[in-house]
């Protein structure tokens, strides 16, 4: 058996020992998987790899799909606040992994807002 293979495993069953069911992986465990297929994708098909690391094709699949399509950081713009045009005071857009949130606004200026987003 393949080193790395080995580590995979030993690590993965560490992880999951009190799991025999529903077996989860951490974020390092899935980069290994993900390093392993890549790896021998040219040699062995998807189901062979699975099977050697002990996952689910499906498992495997999302996991070099995820690595593949999520980009580590996206680019932002910081912007100094200005003064508000109608108040004189500053508005704040801040944006978060829940999504933008805005701070410095009116009720009423909000509700005219989001009238004009729509």
């Amino acid at each position: 058996m393949d080193d790395t293979l080995n580590r995979f495993r030993q690590a993965a069953d560490r992880e999951n020992r009190r799991r025999p069911l529903r077996r989860r992986y951490s974020s390092a465990l899935q980069q290994q998987g993900v390093a392993y297929w890549q790896q021998r994708r040219g040699e062995e098909g998807v189901r062979t790899i699975a099977a050697s690391l002990g996952v689910s094709v499906t498992t495997l699949q999302r996991w070099t799909r995820g690595a593949a399509s999520r980009p580590r950081f996206r680019p932002i713009a910081i912007v100094p606040p200005g003064p508000s045009v109608e108040t004189g005071t500053t508005v704040a857009i801040q944006m978060t992994a829940a999504g933008p949130r805005v701070e410095g606004l009116t009720v009423e200026t909000a509700a005219r807002l989001l009238t004009l987003l729509r």
